[in-house]
Formats: C-alpha cells, structure tokens, sequence
C-alpha cells in the first residue's frame, strides 16, 4: 500500500493597507526632505509604528497614516441632504 503526502506551502498574506501607508508615508517623507524640513519617527515619541513627527519652526506636527476600518478598502463619502 502507498501513501501519498500532501504539500502544503504557506505564503505570507499581504496587506495592501500596509503597502499603501508605507507608499504614501515615504512620499510624505521624501516631500519634507526636498523642502529641508526636520522630522522624526514617532516612536521615539512613544507613538505607533509609521507615525512621524514633523517639526516645525511654530509647532510640532503629528501625521498619522490610518485607512478603513477591517472589511473596507475605501472610505465612504458622506452625502448630506438639504
């Protein structure tokens, strides 16, 4: 009698979500450096993973990339009726 053996090859799931952040917070990032403007990673502020700080000569500025929530790829514009 002969067993066959079942393969199985586990690929890692990509995140499309994550790739888009990382695509447009690296934008973000090359944009301030064309313009000499100073930024940091918010972690060294105690804050998630992606976040920068930017820094400004008034202020500091947070900029956080988020998407939509689990199960949607897109937001949804809200139409107000008069």
């Amino acid at each position: 009698m002969t067993t066959t053996k079942k393969v199985i090859v586990r690929t890692k799931k990509v995140n499309v979500k994550d790739v888009a952040k990382n695509e447009i917070m690296a934008i973000i990032q090359n944009a301030l450096t064309e313009k000499g403007i100073e930024f940091k990673d918010g972690a060294e502020y105690g804050m998630t993973k992606g976040t920068i700080i930017v820094e400004h000569e008034k202020a500091d500025v947070q900029i956080k990339p988020i998407s939509p929530k689990a199960g949607l790829e897109r937001y949804q514009e809200v139409i107000f009726k008069d």
